[in-house]
């Protein structure tokens, strides 16, 4: 397998999904249970966002044409969001040093995962750039919250989201990778009542459907 396809699978709301909610069952197990209130608030909001641009795109063409901006890049918002927390979780309470080490390691490997989003073509830099900042502002506004010393912090939130990669790139599903992005088409093109999705480059057909044509000279 290609590098950066590699690099890029370790994206995929499919496998980050699961490891954010590990992140609340853990909290809630520690008995932090406003943090995993937040952290659900978070991850939701960034995720919500998310979904809500690229519906927005898919069934209605709404986007930047300028930017080349179809939506956030999912990939690039939950590592950002994801990461982050996930290293800083699982650096000992003893060491403020390796917890700092530990969320600028989740940061630079969700760079790492935007840059692998451009090398395989998937988004543009307006949508990458735009999904790590809003990723990244979800998982800083959870760590920089009172209390955040407060945190339980051990080895077993990262066990357990690998183990969860572990088995969810193992399952016998074909296409398990692209099962997100079937899903929010399918809802978009439901939700809009069109036949087919917009996809990158129809911003003229948008303007067409919804734009009256100019009346034609006597």
């Amino acid at each position: 397998m290609h590098f950066w396809h590699l690099v890029t699978r370790f994206g995929e709301s499919t496998y980050l999904l699961p490891s954010a909610l590990l992140i609340a069952l853990w909290l809630c197990y520690r008995r932090a249970p406003g943090s995993a209130v937040r952290w659900l608030l978070a991850i939701g909001l960034a995720a919500g966002l998310t979904l809500a641009s690229k519906l927005a795109f898919m069934g209605w063409g709404v986007g930047i044409e300028s930017l080349d901006f179809t939506g956030f890049s999912g990939h690039s918002v939950m590592s950002a969001a994801t990461l982050p927390v996930l290293f800083y979780l699982c650096t000992p309470s003893s060491s403020p040093r390796l917890a700092h080490a530990g969320t600028v390691l989740g940061i630079a490997l969700a760079l790492l995962i935007g840059v692998s989003r451009l090398a395989v073509h998937a988004h543009s830099v307006s949508e990458v750039l735009g999904g790590l900042a809003l990723g990244l502002g979800a998982s800083l506004v959870f760590l920089a919250w009172p209390g955040r010393a407060a945190l339980p912090r051990s080895v077993v939130p990262l066990a357990a989201a690998l183990a969860a990669f572990t088995a969810l790139h193992t399952l016998p599903v074909p296409g398990l990778g692209g099962a997100t992005h079937r899903w929010v088409e399918s809802v978009a093109v439901y939700l809009s009542g069109r036949d087919r999705p917009f996809h990158r480059g129809e911003w003229r057909a948008f303007a067409a459907d919804v734009l009256p044509l100019p009346a034609a000279p006597a």
